[in-house]
């Protein structure tokens, strides 16, 4: 009998004892499906299928330990925590990036750390200006004013879905244009202190 003929859990048995074709055929049957959950909740392909990765990762990784009752249940679950993880992470690189710009003036960094926060002042603003109209707009009474996404939604006369897709599309694109200064607002957070 071949692995595509048997159960999930009998390929999770066949998974204890390192069969690579119990694994490859758990992966073929579950990737796509979690894939597209992950793209449908996080709105980014590359970012879910990262994730999808990771969660096979994990699973060839502690192979020898898991003990799966319901390996759907188990994927499914693993990829709601995985993506809340992602999630969780993003934010708190967001929320550290906006409380270094709010709070940092170039007075207080030296001569390379000015020169770093011009620079990155300069390339939110180049960024800021590509976005729509209204996605700039919401983008900064969210993160420069601290409305929160009902305020928004009342103030211009949206609806708070509308005010959320506005929010993503802003930080989805602002992520991919400011991606080279990540590391040094790490660094300068870190330094600085």
């Amino acid at each position: 009998m071949s692995e595509q003929e048997l159960s999930d859990n009998e390929l999770v048995a066949l998974l204890r004892y390192d069969n690579e074709e119990a694994f490859r055929t758990l992966y073929e049957r579950y990737w796509y499906t979690l894939f597209t959950t992950a793209k449908r909740k996080l709105r980014d392909e590359d970012v879910a299928a990262d994730i999808a990765q990771e969660l096979f990762l994990r699973l060839w990784q502690k192979r020898r330990t898991l003990l799966i009752t319901n390996p759907n249940a188990y994927l499914t679950a693993s990829l709601k925590h995985l993506i809340i993880d992602h999630v969780r992470t993003q934010l708190q690189g967001e929320q550290y990036a906006s409380h270094f710009i709010h709070t940092t003036s170039p007075d207080t960094l030296g001569t390379a750390h000015t020169v770093e926060f011009s620079e990155l002042t300069e390339s939110l603003n180049l960024a800021l200006q590509q976005l729509p109209d209204k996605t700039r707009e919401v983008f900064i009474l969210n993160r420069f004013e601290q409305l929160t996404i009902r305020e928004i939604a009342i103030r211009l006369d949206l609806s708070e879905k509308t005010i959320e897709y506005h929010l993503s599309r802003s930080l989805t694109f602002l992520r991919a244009h400011l991606h080279d200064y990540a590391t040094a607002i790490v660094l300068t957070i870190i330094l600085g202190r």
